[in-house]
């Protein structure tokens, strides 16, 4: 993987929803970018988070990640699971959920690499589209140390593994209450918190440092986490993420 310059205290929240994580990254000392297309999310977090963003660690771009920026185009929102709200219908409408259709405008990883920077870590959960951003990340030449990504397909696990990211971790969502942040910090400040269902959790070097493993492991597990899941769900609980990064980034830094 190509190295690139990257701002250390940078991280980009792709997909804010209700601004926890971009709390907990502001709390942590870095400063955020976060994006969203839910207007009243945004309208939200930019009342709760005033100050942040008077001081300059928090900039919020209400657009939604696309093919190409400046379009204005369909957004699906779902008020009965406000967190499957999408760019694509099909999506938001999961579980026989109704959908309301707004038109928010777009924007690009390239956009926003141009403008900001090259962050640390970036948090991408964006409920279907991930996809859109992987293959973006992979066009672009620029790479942040860290990512992680919604582990909805195994594809998006190989278009990661092209970019040049060869250590995984599969980070089980469900079970990040349970989860407690190392002491002292390796990332930034120490934080008390308490995760929830709505948070990616802990990043970059606070995850357990003997748990990253090849592309070729993390996929058998990922395939395997999904064939018991057809089989049994309540054995195989949850959801998954893609954490991501080098080993030869790693090799610097643990």
């Amino acid at each position: 993987m190509e190295r690139t310059s990257f701002q250390r205290n940078l991280i980009f929240d792709i997909g804010m929803h209700h601004a926890l994580d971009t709390r907990f990254y502001l709390n942590k000392g870095f400063r955020v970018v976060a994006l969203e297309a839910n207007p009243a999310m945004v309208s939200a977090a930019m009342k709760s988070l005033e100050q942040e963003i008077a001081s300059q660690h928090l900039v919020i771009l209400d657009r939604a990640l696309w093919s190409s920026p400046d379009e204005s185009i369909s957004f699906y929102l779902n008020d009965v699971k406000d967190d499957w709200s999408s760019v694509f219908k099909s999506w938001a409408e999961k579980g026989n959920h109704p959908s309301k259709e707004i038109q928010v405008t777009t924007t690009t990883l390239n956009r926003m690499f141009d403008t900001f920077g090259i962050p640390y870590y970036v948090k991408c959960d964006i409920e279907g589209a991930d996809e859109i951003f992987v293959r973006q990340l992979l066009a672009d030449h620029r790479r942040p140390p860290f990512i992680s990504v919604e582990a909805i397909s195994l594809e998006i696990l190989a278009l990661l593994f092209a970019a040049g990211y060869d250590r995984i971790q599969l980070v089980n969502q469900a079970f990040n209450p349970y989860v407690t942040p190392p002491s002292p910090a390796r990332e930034g400040v120490e934080v008390p918190v308490r995760f929830n269902g709505h948070m990616s959790g802990l990043f970059g070097l606070e995850l357990d440092p003997a748990a990253w493993l090849s592309f070729t492991t993390a996929a058998e597990n990922y395939l395997g986490f999904l064939h018991l899941q057809k089989r049994n769900e309540k054995l195989a609980h949850g959801w998954l993420d893609f954490h991501v990064t080098s080993s030869a980034f790693l090799k610097t830094s643990l």
